[in-house]
C-alpha cells in the first residue's frame, strides 16, 4: 500500500508538469533569433520567433502546440514543397541550437517564399 501511494504522488508529480494541449511545461526555453545550421552537409538558417501556437495531429483530431515557430531556409537555394523531411530535420538542429526542445508532433507547411514554416514547433 505505500509503494502504491508513492507512485501516485509520482505521477501527480508528473502529471502537473504536463500542459492541457500534452506538451511538457517546464523544459529548456528556446531563445528567438536566427541559427545558422548544417544538415547533410547543406547549410540552413532556422529562424525561431513567436508565432501562434501550431498544430499536432491525434487520435482525437488536431491539438494545439505551443513554443516558438521555426522557420527554415537553405543557404543560396530555395527549398522546394517535397523537402519537408530535408526542413524538419534543419528545424530541430535550429530549435536545438537555440536552447530549446523540438516538438516533433508539430506539423509543417510549406511557404512559397521557398521556407519551411514550423509554428509552435520550438519550446
Amino acid at each position: 500500500m505505500k509503494r502504491a501511494a508513492g507512485s501516485m504522488l509520482g505521477l501527480a508529480a508528473l502529471s502537473a508538469c504536463v500542459a492541457a494541449g500534452g506538451m511538457p511545461t517546464g523544459a529548456a526555453s528556446a531563445r528567438p533569433g536566427i541559427q545558422a545550421v548544417s544538415v547533410e552537409g547543406l547549410g540552413f538558417q532556422a529562424e525561431i520567433a513567436p508565432a501562434g501556437p501550431g498544430m499536432m495531429l491525434t487520435a482525437d483530431g488536431a491539438r494545439a502546440v505551443q513554443g516558438l515557430g521555426v522557420r527554415v531556409r537553405r543557404s543560396g537555394v530555395a527549398l522546394a514543397m517535397d523537402e519537408g523531411a530535408l526542413a524538419k530535420r534543419a528545424a530541430r538542429a535550429g530549435c536545438r541550437a537555440a536552447g530549446g526542445r523540438f516538438q516533433e508532433v508539430a506539423i509543417g507547411g510549406y511557404d512559397r517564399s521557398g521556407a519551411w514554416v514550423f509554428p509552435g514547433a520550438c519550446a
